[in-house]
């Protein structure tokens, strides 16, 4: 999922850190998990992890990409006529083949991907199309009238809209499990994001269709992190209120906010579609881009007055063996804030700071009212071992 922040074109340079640091396995805490991109890593690396985030698309992935520790297998919808219906018919098997031809997942060799690979068919392309919240407030026409907000075509937020339902009702159902769920639920978030006309954030739409929104939108075998055996926590909220109560870790893992750009404002479309809509009352929107209440996700650390008091009060709190923080040089926490808590609450003759230079992730282009300084900027990775 395009995401600001994202570490995955980094995760060669935080490996190698890592390395460096002899860190391989353990606790660690991940504690702006965002899409899981380090969270994985970790995973991978040996590290039972705990995961945390004030988002609930957030909370999503990390149930999908971290706590989930195998392909599913989907016994419960057996029950489901629909889908077993859909299986019967002769053009179902070769359907599925044409999309998926067999995978293997990235990080633990090749798995029985049959079942996730059917169910993923069947709710793309078997599922008939459902006008609900998502079409009704997020979507327009090929020629949009005055006021439509353009996030979605009519077809993918109907498909989106179906999607959502299913899931909600198998699980209503225990017909999934919870791993399950989050599963097929992140891959519906990845989805309808790849098919979002944006140019990477739910801020604004773009006023035209861009190509990739007008294309069908289609489910994809995620690369999860299985059969390791390791015991993983996702949590949803504010990490200075849970670190106190996790106990100790070997690593702690920061990843904050750089700038003062409210993520509850930035990903509203893809939170509505984590959380649904299906209690007594709609969720309420306003303006023009259909924005949500928030004020319980708007995080100190993306604020200038409250992002340093946050990194000290963490650091204050945490029991920890190792931390390690990921922050740019455009970050608004100033360098000689980092540098003063990690050389106080650490051992000072530890503490270093390396850098590497990448191209910056662009949602959109330079405005008025948004200059990007430049092309590329440098991500830092401050380290030390805590006292």
């Amino acid at each position: 999922m395009r995401y600001i922040g994202n570490k995955t074109k980094l995760l060669r340079f935080i490996a190698s850190y890592l390395d460096d640091l002899d860190l391989h396995g353990g606790r660690a805490l991940d504690a702006f998990a965002g899409t899981t991109a380090v969270a994985r890593l970790l995973k991978a690396r040996g590290f039972a992890v705990d995961t945390c985030d004030i988002m609930s698309l957030s909370y999503v992935f990390q149930r999908a990409y971290v706590v989930a520790d195998e392909y599913p297998r989907f016994r419960g919808l057996a029950e489901d006529s629909d889908l077993r219906a859909a299986k019967l018919t002769p053009e179902f098997r070769s359907h599925v083949e044409s999309r998926f031809g067999g995978q293997g997942d990235l990080f633990g060799g090749i798995a029985n991907l049959q079942p996730l690979e059917e169910t993923l068919v069947y709710l793309d392309s078997y599922l008939e199309p459902r006008s609900s919240f998502i079409d009704v407030n997020f979507a327009a026409s090929e020629s949009p009238a005055e006021g439509q907000r353009m996030y979605f075509s009519r077809r993918n937020a109907q498909q989106i809209d179906a999607i959502r339902h299913k899931l909600q009702d198998w699980r209503a159902a225990d017909l999934v499990t919870d791993d399950e769920f989050f599963i097929l639920l992140a891959a519906l978030l990845e989805a309808a994001d790849s098919v979002a006309n944006t140019a990477g954030v739910y801020a604004a739409f773009v006023k035209a269709w861009q190509s990739n929104a007008v294309k069908p939108l289609r489910l994809s075998v995620p690369d999860l992190v299985v059969g390791t055996g390791l015991s993983c926590v996702a949590h949803r909220g504010d990490v200075v209120d849970l670190v106190g109560d996790l106990g100790h870790l070997d690593l702690l893992y920061l990843d904050p906010p750089y700038n003062t750009r409210q993520y509850s404002a930035y990903y509203h479309v893809p939170e509505l579609i984590a959380e649904g809509w299906f209690g007594a009352k709609l969720p309420t929107l306003r303006g023009k881009t259909g924005l949500i209440k928030d004020s319980h996700k708007k995080s100190q650390w993306s604020t200038r007055a409250g992002c340093g008091p946050a990194l000290e009060q963490l650091l204050e709190a945490v029991d920890a063996t190792h931390v390690l923080l990921s922050y740019n040089n455009e970050g608004i926490i100033p360098e000689r804030e980092i540098d003063r808590c990690f050389r106080h609450y650490g051992v000072a003759s530890t503490y270093r700071r390396v850098g590497k230079e990448y191209k910056r992730y662009r949602a959109d282009r330079d405005s008025e009212a948004r200059q990007y300084s430049g092309d590329h900027v440098t991500e830092y990775l401050y380290y030390v071992r805590l006292r």
